[in-house]
């Protein structure tokens, strides 16, 4: 992780009269954009869950959650599933206050929380895809190696098109390019290394 300083000339190169606390603060909303869009940023973490809320808590700093990919309680795996999904396949699961037996899904019921269900005890180990969160102090380095133009110019763009710039234009040109690097760069992303081609549903009337 770096500090969101690094990352301050990045944006200044667009907006150059724009204060750090300016900066950062649409740097961070460019970052957050990016990496939920691309899905970039993977990581593993390991914590326990304990009662009474059967949840555990991300540990890894300035980040949130956006999506669970893979989950482990005490070596079982767990499958990813929507709130929607539960109410909609497992009613009673969210009153089901105390541990009822083997878990078989996880879910998040609050922003960097975790929850098994049925609920039980034991430690879960998670690959995550993350976002850095509203109020960041550092991003992933590879954030600056790999995306800095992208998220420097994602910043500029709100910075220039805010009621008071001179130069509105500027701003809408600058958001036009990073929507289209992120398309892209989106579809570069779900072809992954191989370049196979999108798979692409067909419409039924």
């Amino acid at each position: 992780m770096l500090d969101i300083d690094y990352f301050l000339p990045e944006v200044l190169r667009y907006a150059p009269n724009t204060s750090d606390v300016v900066g950062q603060r649409h740097l961070i909303t460019a970052a957050r954009e990016l990496c939920t869009r691309l899905k970039i940023w993977r990581e593993t973490d390991r914590f326990p869950i304990t009662a009474p809320d059967m949840q555990g808590v991300c540990t890894i700093r300035d980040a949130d959650i956006e999506r669970i990919e893979a989950a482990f309680l005490d070596g079982v795996p767990l499958e990813p599933k929507t709130v929607a999904w539960l109410d909609d396949n497992e009613p009673a699961w969210s009153i089901d206050e105390e541990a009822t037996g083997n878990s078989r899904y996880v879910t998040q019921l609050e922003p960097n929380t975790v929850t098994v269900v049925p609920r039980a005890e034991g430690t879960l180990n998670v690959r995550l895809i993350l976002k850095p969160a509203r109020d960041a102090l550092s991003l992933p380095a590879f954030l600056l190696n790999d995306y800095s133009n992208e998220i420097g110019r994602g910043a500029a763009a709100v910075i220039l098109t805010d009621p008071n710039s001179e130069n509105p234009q500027l701003g809408i040109d600058h958001r036009a390019w990073f929507e289209g690097r992120l398309d892209t760069l989106a579809t570069k992303a779900a072809k992954g290394q191989q370049g196979a081609r999108l798979r692409t549903k067909g419409a039924y009337i």
